[in-house]
């Protein structure tokens, strides 16, 4: 993913606030890390609404489009705490004073016990220690029950899960008890988790809607086939040609709290149970947004869309983008420098080697109905 939420002071921010007051609802179709649809609902009274294919994102985005006030995070925690000690404690995880590749073999033994549709038996000595595993299950098992509070717990984990799991930026593969990469394994399986879940409900709860929206699992194509006059789009499609499902995979069967049972390195998911987005194919990436913007068109839809400025793997760019669009909107456009997300990309003419994240022109595409 692209960094919206740096593109966000580096002037995607002015592009939504030249168009977001002439419209009747902000409909945002990949919102990914949420950061575009928190920042619309927090400073504008515009009904927001989020889609996105995976379930976390969509979780993400309703912590806070969802509810119009704020919430109390010490009493969330306490309440949650309870209940999930009692759970966590029945795990009898093991708590090593060393990491090393000795105790990854005996954590991943241990994690063999439990039941494969578990989130311990995923993950518990590969991308989590047999403790951050526990706790993930034992706060899963136990989010609230009622309405904001779960949504707001439940993103508060996903955050610490994310920030807690040992891979190389994204969950794509776990990193492994190697000399090179024993290090960061350590690093990543000594996180305090309950302190980031807490850390991320001191993040959240202050924020709200000033006009609460709506959060789903969508396909933005077919979102955008119900859409009306005086919606403003934000787009923000996928640019590489391998499926973002592969890449956070663990934070989705977290949002869920079951997975099938795992398989290979990278402790995936049956391939058909992942979600599959068009724009993740070369074949099929550049007629999925030409649809999506007929559709648009089609309803008099407005639009902000965000792509890099460059050929992407999945074989467009904005240049594609924007002759598309221009047929059917009436287009302004500027371009910012970002920092993307290479999501395991091969190395390109233009960039080398591949590095986790490169600096690069992003265009911002305004599109009016004609």
């Amino acid at each position: 993913m692209g960094s919206k939420r740096a593109m966000l002071g580096n002037g995607l921010g002015e592009a939504l606030n030249g168009m977001v007051g002439r419209h009747k609802r902000f409909i945002d179709l990949f919102t990914g890390s949420a950061s575009v649809a928190w920042h619309v609902a927090e400073r504008y009274r515009i009904e927001t609404w989020a889609f996105d294919l995976q379930r976390y994102s969509a979780v993400l985005a309703g912590a806070v489009i969802q509810r119009d006030s704020a919430a109390d995070p010490v009493e969330l925690w306490n309440d949650w705490l309870r209940p999930a000690t009692s759970r966590f404690d029945a795990f009898g995880a093991l708590a090593p004073s060393d990491i090393d590749a000795s105790f990854v073999k005996e954590a991943r033994n241990w994690s063999n016990q439990f039941d494969k549709s578990s989130l311990v038996y995923a993950y518990a000595g590969h991308y989590y220690s047999p403790v951050q595993a526990a706790w993930i299950q034992a706060l899963r098992d136990t989010v609230p029950a009622s309405s904001p509070e779960r949504e707001i717990c439940l993103a508060a984990l996903v955050i610490a899960a994310s920030k807690c799991a040992a891979s190389p930026g994204h969950t794509a593969q776990p990193f492994q008890p190697t000399d090179t990469a024993l290090k960061y394994l350590q690093i990543s399986w000594h996180r305090d988790l309950c302190a980031d879940v807490q850390a991320a409900l001191g993040q959240i709860t202050p924020l709200h809607a000033q006009v609460a929206g709506e959060a789903h699992v969508g396909d933005a194509n077919q979102i955008a086939l119900q859409l009306r006059p005086g919606d403003l789009a934000f787009i923000d499609p996928p640019y590489s040609a391998v499926q973002y499902s592969r890449f956070y995979h663990v934070l989705e069967a977290i949002a869920a709290g079951v997975t099938s049972p795992v398989f290979g390195v990278g402790r995936y998911p049956p391939l058909n149970e992942r979600p599959s987005s068009r724009y993740s194919q070369k074949t099929t990436s550049l007629p999925a947004i030409k649809e999506l913007l007929a559709s648009l068109a089609q309803r008099d839809v407005s639009a902000i869309i965000t792509f890099p400025d460059h050929e992407c793997s999945n074989g467009i760019d904005a240049s594609m983008i924007k002759s598309a669009a221009s047929k059917l909107f009436k287009v302004k456009t500027q371009s910012v420098t970002s920092v993307f997300s290479t999501l395991g990309g091969p190395a390109s003419k233009k960039h080398g080697p591949r590095l986790a994240r490169l600096s690069a022109d992003e265009m911002i595409l305004c599109l009016e109905p004609k």
